[in-house]
């Protein structure tokens, strides 16, 4: 057969090294080398990077992207365990913590815009529940169609390259930046825009960068990942899953201030599960978590299910065994971890005591979990410095800022990316008008 034998090589050929692809992506950095004036400069070649950087190209602006890692878009891959929950049916801007801001610059249709931009760029996908992922259920396909189309559309991707400083000029601004591969080798461009599109460690909303162009920024701080707790019996749990309600109670106030449901993995160490991660956006150390075992059922249904004099084993048929055991047991202890009463005191026989447990099952929290697989970071460039139309810095002409860059995070689900997504669109668009403006 024609070709048998190339194809058969092909299929017995090993993936490079960790070495050999860093040699390569390091090649490949120092051949693209980038112009020295450019109409508009994203920082950060990300999820929001990316799509402002096409949006300004396609709108006729020349763009460059530094990106202080050899890829662009490498952030991408890791997001919604390699499937990439880019976004949501129940895109609500009360998700996230600026909301008013999010409201203006999501205009009235965001989930419209968002898909239309990934349908132009040949993305295809499918709903999971309210969440929605790529036909693929693989995120490289969401990166290799946005760095396809970036191509496309003339953006020079300058990889490996970090900024190190952003000076206003008469005609724009001045970029001075530094080789990954090389920390003494340095280059510079100008540009009359500059997008600011870096999150996490390489955020220029999180270091001095910024605070030399006199803007504001609220630390960065990692969200959306486990929750470590106090010691107590449950970490016994380690390892078993429930379907929960959690509330969240200040310990200052002893009021609930949040609550939300789904799935608990409880840990040695305290909770995880998705519907933790949303937790740990808004828990302080000293906080309560109150966690509903059987949200659906009510205290009165769970006594006749366990009848007038509960024996061992009564609650297996709602709860996990091995969580309904440890309960039984906490019961008889008359286990007291000091916890808020919420609601009137139950009677101090055995049954209510369960009952009370199951519904209202007490944790302290201590603090954050597992922070460096953090999806994503809070903090950042604060909003009130930036127009949320435009997303332009009032006190600083000719900067814009998108994605990580600003204080703004969401919920787990695809809200984060939406923003991500939404916020390119608009900085891309205003950078690109901004340029044409000063041609």
């Amino acid at each position: 057969m024609p070709g048998s034998k190339s194809r058969t090589r092909a299929r017995g050929e090993r993936r490079p090294s960790r070495a050999q692809r860093e040699a390569e992506l390091v090649s490949a950095a120092i051949e693209a080398a980038p112009s020295d004036v450019t109409d508009v400069c994203v920082v950060g070649g990300g999820a929001a990077g990316l799509v402002a950087a096409i949006v300004a190209a396609e709108e006729g602006a020349s763009v460059v992207v530094l990106e202080a890692e050899l890829e662009c878009g490498r952030s991408i891959l890791a997001t919604g365990n390699g499937r990439c929950n880019f976004s949501t049916v129940r895109l609500d801007p009360r998700r996230y913590n600026d909301p008013e801001f999010v409201r203006a610059t999501f205009g009235q249709r965001p989930l419209d815009d968002v898909l239309g931009f990934f349908r132009d760029c040949g993305l295809r996908w499918s709903l999971e529940d309210d969440r929605l992922y790529p036909l693929s259920r693989q995120a490289a396909s969401v990166r290799n169609v946005l760095l396809a189309r970036a191509r496309r559309a003339g953006v020079q991707l300058a990889c490996g390259r970090r900024l190190v400083a952003l000076e206003p000029r008469d005609d724009g601004w001045r970029l001075r930046f530094e080789a990954r591969w090389d920390a003494g080798r340095r280059g510079e461009l100008r540009a009359q825009t500059v997008v600011l599109a870096t999150g996490g460690t390489n955020s220029v909303g999180g270091g001095a960068l910024t605070d030399d162009l006199g803007l504001e920024r609220r630390p960065l701080s990692p969200a959306l990942c486990p929750v470590a707790c106090e010691d107590s019996p449950l970490s016994l749990l380690d390892g078993r899953r429930a379907q929960v309600d959690l509330s969240l109670v200040r310990d200052d106030d002893l009021l609930p201030c949040w609550h939300e449901r789904g799935e608990l993995l409880f840990r040695g160490y305290g909770i995880s599960g998705i519907v933790t991660f949303d937790l740990s956006r808004r828990a302080r150390p000293g906080d309560w978590v109150l966690v509903d075992l059987v949200p659906d059922h009510g205290p009165s249904e769970l006594r006749q299910i366990m009848g007038m004099d509960p024996e061992p084993g009564c609650l297996d048929g709602v709860l996990d065994p091995e969580v309904a055991r440890l309960l039984e047991r906490l019961a008889c202890e008359r286990w007291d971890p000091g916890a808020p009463q919420l609601g009137p005191t139950p009677r101090d026989t055995h049954a209510d005591r369960l009952v009370h447990l199951v519904k209202h099952l007490p944790l302290r929290v201590r603090g954050l979990a597992a922070e460096k697989g953090a999806q994503v970071c809070q903090g950042g460039l604060l909003t009130n410095q930036f127009d949320p139309l435009s997303l332009r810095c009032a006190s600083r002409p000719g900067i814009l800022a998108c994605g990580e860059a600003l204080d703004m995070d969401g919920d787990c689900g695809g809200f984060n990316l939406s923003w991500a997504w939404k916020s390119g669109l608009v900085a891309g668009r205003s950078a690109a008008g901004l340029a044409r403006k000063a041609g």
